[in-house]
């Protein structure tokens, strides 16, 4: 019986003493140039870390249900996402899971704003440049960071997929009066795919189009401080479906320029909703050779340059407010 105790007793501290297989640590940070293909799950905490870029020939793909948040940084280093011209991504949500963007800091409110920079696709469709050059670098990114550069002649070139995606907070000041938007589409081709997207809080402008074809579909901006939809060196695709609430910083719900250069196609702006708020009227500007077409409900103040050529239409109702009950709106009104 004692020689069995004693069996039992060396077992007992042989288990004791084995090492546990060591715990694998996920390093979920995001920082820098990124060569290669990247997926981020929605079981873990994603962090960026400054000037992160995608870079060509690579895709970053989002799961639907992911938060990605953002420390703020400063100046060139403020960070942001950059999807460079050559690379994809594929951030598809859900109404259920949407894919969002966001601030490190916790408990922001609408009046937060400029926490961190935004996230920018980058293309190679055809833009009106100055010159009649076909690449320019994008706003918002040092000029000596050549992942900045967008703009070529495909017009159906193909960015990926956005789909029920939320952008808050952002906006940084990287020098003065250089912000970064909330999200910045620079010469995307009609192959590309974004639907149902909010941009709420940003210190810049909501979305902004340079040049491309890129169609969008289903987008909430609500609590911007700069232009909600600012429209640039010639964009031509169609932007139908838009919820647009302004708040007591705002500047324009729209500001559509003409192009920089000979090529001056037309933007398409269909069922514009400008929900109607304590800070109204909004202000839509069309400023020196915009040309293009919107639709639009709401009590709004107009600003016409010289050589504008749009054509406005209004609409008696348009009821897509229940089109966007997943975003980060629902919560606060």
């Amino acid at each position: 019986m004692k020689k069995l105790i004693s069996i039992c007793f060396l077992l007992l501290t042989v288990i004791a003493c084995k090492k546990p297989n060591p715990i694998e640590i996920i390093n979920t940070d995001l920082t820098g140039r990124i060569y290669k293909d990247t997926t981020l799950t929605a079981d873990k905490e994603w962090i960026l870390d400054g000037r992160v870029s995608i870079m060509p020939g690579y895709t970053l793909t989002i799961e639907p249900g992911t938060i990605i948040k953002a420390k703020g940084g400063t100046g060139a280093n403020s960070t942001c996402l950059i999807i460079t011209d050559g690379a994809k991504i594929n951030a598809i949500g859900t109404a259920n899971e949407p894919i969002i963007f966001t601030s490190i800091l916790e408990n922001t409110s609408p009046e937060s704003r400029g926490l961190w920079g935004g996230l920018l696709i980058l293309g190679s469709a055809k833009g009106r440049f100055p010159g009649e050059v076909e690449q320019l670098q994008i706003e918002g990114i040092p000029a000596n960071d050549e992942v900045g550069l967008y703009g070529g002649t495909n017009d159906h070139y193909n960015a990926g997929t956005l789909s029920y995606v939320s952008i808050r907070h952002g906006g940084s000041d990287i020098g003065e009066g250089n912000e970064i938007n909330g999200l910045t589409l620079a010469c995307l081709g009609d192959c590309t795919t974004i639907n149902n997207i909010e941009v709420m809080s940003n210190a810049d402008d909501g979305i902004e189009f340079f040049g491309g074809t890129v169609n969008v579909e289903n987008v909430l901006v609500w609590a911007c401080a700069d232009d909600f939809i600012d429209i640039d060196q010639g964009y031509s695709g169609t932007i139908n479906n838009l919820l647009l609430i302004p708040d007591y910083v705002s500047d324009h719900v729209i500001e559509a320029d003409g192009g920089e250069g000979s090529y001056n196609p037309n933007f398409t702006i269909t069922n514009c909703n400008m929900l109607d708020t304590i800070f109204w009227p909004a202000y839509v500007h069309f400023r020196d050779g915009a040309a293009g077409y919107l639709s639009y409900q709401g009590n709004c103040d107009f600003h016409y340059d010289q050589g504008v050529n749009v054509l406005v239409d209004t609409v008696t109702t348009i009821n897509n407010e229940n089109d966007f009950n997943w975003t980060n709106y629902s919560l606060f009104y």
